[in-house]
């Protein structure tokens, strides 16, 4: 049921070094303190809070900022890819992202890789996914109007690791 934790407390030095470590590998220079780190459990997630802003999720295994961080602290120290309206829309609505509705894709990146996903319009971001081509791959389909999927959706606005630290 989102909004409920069954257990949140601080992490031990240990397990800060551990994800810090994991987190730099993974997603780069994540803008986290890593001083008072809480981990918080749901059946479905696991959260961690920095300074009481819930900033790093584990979904689908994967380890991901969220978008409450990438609000709050920004989104340009992850590759991203820049979507039309009617992409941000459907990424909004749970679905995976296209390759007609990017604009553009900023940074470099792998396949599996965690890209965050911009609407052009806001410039906000709409969405956190994981690659399922590499950048130059996603840059060339998006130039020549491919089809196909190139991101699969992991977090958006209104699903239930939104609700969940909302």
């Amino acid at each position: 049921m989102p909004g409920k934790f069954s257990t949140r407390y601080k992490l031990s030095k240990k397990a800060v070094k551990q994800l810090a470590d994991e987190a730099k590998a993974r997603l780069g220079n994540v803008p986290v303190t890593w001083d008072d780190l809480e981990e918080a459990r749901s059946s479905d997630y696991t959260v961690y809070f920095d300074a009481g802003l819930a900033c790093l999720a584990r979904v689908r295994e994967v380890l991901i900022p969220t978008l409450m961080c990438l609000l709050r602290r920004g989104f340009s120290w992850l590759p991203y890819v820049v979507v039309d309206r009617g992409a941000s829309q459907a990424i909004g609505r749970g679905a995976d992202l296209m390759a007609p509705g990017i604009r553009k894709v900023v940074g470099t990146f792998k396949e599996g890789d965690v890209v965050v996903i911009v609407d052009e319009q806001s410039n906000v971001p709409v969405g956190v996914g994981r690659a399922l081509k590499d950048s130059e791959t996603i840059s060339q389909m998006a130039k020549e109007k491919s089809k196909g999927k190139v991101v699969e959706n992991l977090h958006y606005p209104g699903d239930q690791l939104w609700k969940l630290i909302s």
